[in-house]
């Protein structure tokens, strides 16, 4: 399968497209300084909690993360207070839930991922198939035990040297380890183009970045052979219309029909509308948009990152054996997702229920947040990345120019705080000045520019 990288490298906020055989099956955007999933740390025991056997780590930032007993190594090891501690982020923080994090790393390359831990697991162990010396472990204590899972078909001898380019890249953590005081980020190195390709499932064959200053960053941060500039105008998809999609409440079918999503604190539910077809058999109909939903929904639970409990209220269908193709045609959209859904069937209220785990953060998670009375809408600093892009096009088609960008105050608020080396950055590099007016009448999610 050809899996190509799209990356839009904007000051202060990347956005990506993984392509699989041209067509985008996931989204992300990075802004850096938070702790993503797969990222390694040092940190230390902040409080032990007997009630949810686990402990609360500090590893700098907002708040601790937990870590559950039974993600402790070697199995049985109890923690104290103040110890020094090598965790991997497994689930980034959401809303009000803490980062869950592990004792076990998984390094992941391009034709392997490596897991590092004390105890079994099922997989070919290393040492014995491919010749590595056990490496140590945080403690110092004896080599952990080691684990591989093909990703792509390749001979032994490649995989043997990947592996030990793996085993060298976990000495140097911790090695870095060794040296460091927690709190610190041990792996990858705290830079956007690094947490971006951290994030990633699987290696891409190739990376295609819209700025080509970003290329000699991204090439440091990835073990990717091929990464290229090529202008946005001439990928494969327009990126824009790929994230509204995914933050989309209501998306529309093709064959007709509508399909809603609605994230709750218990799980996502998902509901398909057949709309007001002209013409057909309801039976007919609700199994023509159920199947066509199935397809839609499998490439949206991926698209949207979507982690948890998924409940589907699919158009009631009477007989068992429609209810099976709309699940037959479900698992088969489903089979390419790397996080192997679990399809749990259907319930007596004749909803399906799938479970996907979680890793990183949903796209809209990143992007919006709820207003008083529960809508979500987009983020001022999202708002302002994007006012930001469409004054680096403006300034593409139009240089020399001086640009005054109106706003609403807490959009305006944002671009003079957090996002002000961002406009530093595009003054220096595209625009000799920008002026930022604050509109208190307008809507977030609208701006304007202008030439003055």
């Amino acid at each position: 399968m050809d899996r190509k990288l799209l990356i839009s490298a904007s000051p202060g906020e990347w956005r990506a497209a993984l392509l699989e055989d041209g067509v985008p099956v996931e989204l992300y955007v990075e802004r850096g300084g938070r702790a993503e999933a797969g990222s390694i740390h040092i940190g230390r025991v902040l409080r032990l909690l007997p009630a949810l056997d686990a402990a609360l780590i500090d590893i700098a930032g907002d708040r601790p993360v937990f870590l559950p007993q039974r993600e402790v190594f070697p199995r049985g090891r109890r923690l104290h207070e103040g110890e020094r501690v090598v965790v991997q982020i497994r689930r980034e923080a959401q809303g009000d839930k803490a980062a869950r994090v592990t004792m076990a790393a998984i390094l992941r390359g391009q034709l392997l991922e490596v897991i590092v831990r004390s105890g079994k697991e099922d997989g070919v162990e290393l040492p014995t198939e491919l010749g590595l010396a056990p490496i140590p472990s945080p403690a110092g204590g004896g080599g952990l035990g080691w684990a591989l899972r093909p990703l792509a078909a390749a001979p032994p001898d490649a995989l043997a040297a990947e592996a030990e380019e793996l085993a060298r890249r976990w000495r140097d953590i911790l090695d870095r380890a060794a040296r460091l005081e927690p709190p610190a980020r041990l792996y990858p190195g705290r830079s956007i183009a690094a947490a971006l390709v951290g994030s990633l499932p699987r290696t891409p064959s190739e990376i295609l970045v819209d700025d080509p200053a970003a290329v000699p960053e991204i090439r440091a941060g990835s073990s990717v052979g091929t990464v290229r500039h090529l202008r946005e105008a001439e990928w494969p998809i327009d990126l824009d219309s790929a994230f509204e999609d995914a933050v989309s409440e209501t998306l529309a079918l093709p064959e007709g029909g509508l399909i809603h999503f609605e994230a709750t604190r218990a799980g996502t539910l998902v509901d398909v509308d057949t709309g007001t077809p002209e013409a057909g058999s309801p039976q007919r109909i609700a199994l023509s948009i159920d199947t066509a939903a199935a397809r839609s929904i499998a490439r949206q639970i991926r698209l949207r990152n979507l982690g948890g409990g998924i409940v589907i209220d699919f158009v009631g269908l009477e007989s068992r054996s429609a209810r099976d193709k709309v699940r037959a045609a479900l698992a088969e959209a489903l089979t390419p997702d790397p996080r192997n859904p679990q399809l749990l069937g259907w319930t007596r209220l004749g909803h399906f229920e799938l479970v996907r785990s979680r890793r990183g953060r949903p796209i809209a998670a990143a992007l919006l947040e709820p207003r008083p009375g529960g809508a979500l809408v987009k983020t001022a600093v999202t708002v302002s990345h994007e006012a930001l892009r469409a004054l680096r096009r403006a300034a593409r088609a139009q240089p020399g120019r001086r640009w005054r960008l109106t706003v609403t105050p807490d959009v305006a608020a944002a671009l003079s705080g957090a996002l002000a080396a961002a406009i530093a950055e595009i003054e220096q590099r595209f625009v000799h000045n920008i002026v930022i007016d604050a509109d208190p009448g307008g809507d977030r999610e609208h701006f304007q520019i202008s030439v003055f």
